[in-house]
């Protein structure tokens, strides 16, 4: 059973876990990454573990300030100076991203690891376009050149459901609801079609009708796409739709 000691637990779907022998995709082995000194404890999170798997959702459950984003941000590199990691490995496909250069992490993010921020208002450009920030995901990547890119921007924006992509695509963030911009931060971290998705809350703020439907959509891109999954939230109603045992 992977380690509470970080005070949040670890839920796994078992309709895809039954696979044992299935390769990890990510390994979170032993991870500490200690507070600055004053901080209310010790430690944001200490000697935590777990693994993901492909078409596997494993849920990080835990209350507000238990460190669940902390290891999400851990995971992309996106930590800053002083949060830096203690002890332990984060290992991505047999490499332990804490080993690995600048160049090779900015590669990973969003390429071979997608993730939803949790307030889409705030991880969104208000000065762009929705259309102009999903292609600036590939133009890092050096991905879908030419008239290739805005047909994949609007293939995106179709596949996650968000009606007449072509007139969205020139749309400003603040011009949508927060259940399209949540749509919008989905098509984004799917845009490379990356093996693992961290999703951090990305049901928060949300009326529950549209909690239900990023759920849903969340669930059927997993099945899709195969995909690891890592599904951060502190709700154990939102636990339930997703994820069925505790591992």
């Amino acid at each position: 059973m992977p380690s509470t000691r970080n005070y949040a637990s670890t839920m796994t779907n078992q309709d895809t876990h039954m696979d044992a022998a299935a390769t990890s995709l990510l390994t979170v082995d032993r991870l500490s990454v200690p507070l600055p000194a004053g901080g209310d404890r010790p430690f944001a999170v200490e000697d935590i573990s777990f693994d993901v798997r492909a078409g596997e959702i494993v849920c990080i459950v835990g209350e507000s300030g238990s460190g669940k984003s902390v290891s999400a941000n851990a995971i992309m590199g996106l930590l800053p100076e002083e949060l830096t990691p203690s002890a332990g490995k984060i290992m991505f496909q047999g490499a332990d991203l804490l080993q690995q250069s600048p160049a090779r992490l900015r590669t990973i993010r969003g390429q071979e690891i997608g993730m939803i921020f949790q307030e889409p208002l705030s991880a969104l450009n208000p000065l762009m376009t929705v259309g102009r920030q999903i292609a600036e995901v590939m133009h890092v990547h050096d991905q879908y050149p030419g008239e290739q890119r805005r047909a994949r921007v609007l293939e995106m924006l179709d596949f996650v459901g968000l009606p007449d992509p072509a007139l969205l695509y020139d749309s400003y963030p603040f011009r949508l609801s927060g259940g399209q911009r949540q749509r919008v931060m989905i098509a984004m971290a799917l845009a490379l079609e990356p093996d693992l998705l961290i999703a951090d809350e990305p049901t928060t703020a949300l009326d529950m009708t549209t909690q239900a439907q990023i759920l849903d959509l969340i669930l059927r891109i997993q099945k899709e796409k195969g995909m690891g999954v890592m599904f951060i939230t502190h709700d154990f109603g939102v636990v339930a739709e997703i994820s069925t045992g505790l591992w």
